[in-house]
């Protein structure tokens, strides 16, 4: 009796279907989530908010950690101002540090006061993420 032949190429398939892609999986994230309210508690939608880290510039990640301890996290608002982070392309979630928060206000930002929280060099927003994560937080722009 002999045994059938199965194709090399099939056999790399299965294994690449089977293992684990990547050694690490990536960067320890941390779920931050939270909503966003406009002076008088109004909650912002139409809009965006991205946490950057401290230190880095608009756009860009620091050379601290290679990069991996400095990305930017992310999120759409919705209708209610809520958001999650989202770190791309690793996932939900962000790094625990401290960020630079800034809100893409749209059509909302109708004050000079509240268009200062859509530039990064402008913000007064600052929030630290602790290693265990920030599940509930509230900005309340002023």
């Amino acid at each position: 009796m002999s045994c059938p032949r199965v194709p090399v190429g099939l056999i790399v398939l299965a294994l690449l279907t089977v293992l684990p892609t990547g050694c690490g999986g990536g960067p320890k994230l941390v779920r931050v989530t939270g909503r966003v309210l406009y002076p008088g508690g109004r909650p912002v939608s139409a809009a965006s908010i991205v946490f950057t880290p401290e230190g880095a510039g608009a756009g860009e990640k620091a050379a601290a950690d290679g990069g991996t301890g400095s990305l930017m996290a992310s999120s759409l608002l919705a209708e209610d101002g809520s958001f999650v982070l989202r770190t791309y392309p690793h996932g939900d979630g962000a790094l625990a540090g401290r960020y630079k928060v800034t809100v893409s206000l749209g059509g909302g930002a109708t004050t000079p006061a509240l268009t200062r929280y859509t530039r990064l060099a402008d913000t007064p927003l600052t929030v630290d993420v602790p290693p265990e994560g920030a599940p509930d937080l509230t900005i309340t722009l002023k």
